[in-house]
């Protein structure tokens, strides 16, 4: 690690701020893509609604939204709230854990996880899927970042690998079995196979004492985004008149069958950001709970 000056911090400050704000906007188009069918890998950034081909200046993070005033300039539809607040959200999660870690090789682990789980959760939230891609990326990037541990002599590879690995299994296992249980109690699926594997990962990244802290964060933040969700959806059904509420009737029928499904993956992801930041101090506090 870098000495800490205050001209390193601020330049690992600003550095990460811009890079977030960067990537916000790579990683929605990435998430885009994924769950529309096109390659990741080939074509340039396009309007979702007319196909227009974006240029330099369509794609400043937040500030081409802002001067467009939402609008695409090319065919005039809107361009969702959606894109400058991921930008602006992946930008506060880089800066939170650059300030947090400082210029480290973590720092740079778990920027490159925090982009993993914008993905899923925008996945999630579109098409409720976490794609196996994402949690595959994940692992590499814990994997990654062990070796490198394990090369630089600060600890031995294959160690830190069992222990990560065991720490997934630990983690998982439960939260599976617990998930088999209220399948059949409640007759339906109560957690996806995506949240189970982001489970896994959670646990290979934090181990299992902090993942206690993590799954209570992320049940709480499961439940108000369900409560927040329900309120949205009854107040967009309360407004809704004429041609409005007939499409909306005849949607009924999908958005019960439906109903019960609630995207976990993004109250993961951010019990994840949230335990990066907080979860060492927590778990120590809890501990020396028991030892006063």
């Amino acid at each position: 690690m870098l000495p800490e000056t205050p001209m390193l911090t601020a330049y690992t400050a600003v550095l990460a701020a811009l890079l977030g704000l960067v990537m916000g906007s790579f990683l929605n188009c990435l998430a885009w893509r994924m769950t529309h069918g096109e390659s990741v890998l080939h074509g340039r950034s396009h309007c979702t609604s007319c196909g227009h081909v974006l240029g330099p200046a369509d794609l400043i993070p937040v500030l081409s939204w802002v001067l467009s005033r939402g609008r695409c300039k090319y065919c005039g539809e809107r361009v969702s709230w959606r894109y400058p607040a991921t930008e602006v959200l992946c930008c506060v999660a880089y800066l939170s854990i650059a300030l947090c870690y400082g210029p480290t090789l973590q720092t740079v682990e778990l920027i490159a996880f925090a982009s993993v789980l914008l993905v899923l959760s925008l996945t999630d939230l579109d098409e409720y899927i976490i794609p196996n891609a994402t949690i595959v990326a994940a692992i590499l990037i814990r994997v990654a970042y062990l070796v490198a541990m394990g090369a630089t002599g600060q600890g031995d590879t294959l160690i830190l690998l069992r222990d990560t690995a065991i720490g997934g299994v630990v983690v998982a296992v439960p939260v599976l079995l617990l998930s088999l249980v209220m399948d059949h109690v409640l007759g339906r699926e109560s957690l996806g196979g995506g949240d189970i594997k982001l489970f896994f990962v959670a646990g290979m990244y934090f181990g299992w004492q902090q993942c206690l802290f993590l799954i209570v964060v992320a049940c709480v933040l499961g439940l108000v985004f369900s409560v927040l969700g329900q309120r949205g959806s009854t107040a967009a059904d309360a407004g809704a008149t004429g041609d409005e509420a007939t499409a909306g009737d005849e949607a009924k029928a999908d958005a019960q069958t439906n109903a019960h499904l609630i995207p976990f993956g993004p109250s993961i992801a951010a019990a994840c950001w949230i335990t990066m930041l907080v979860g060492e101090p927590v778990l120590r506090w809890y501990l020396d709970l028991f030892l006063l």
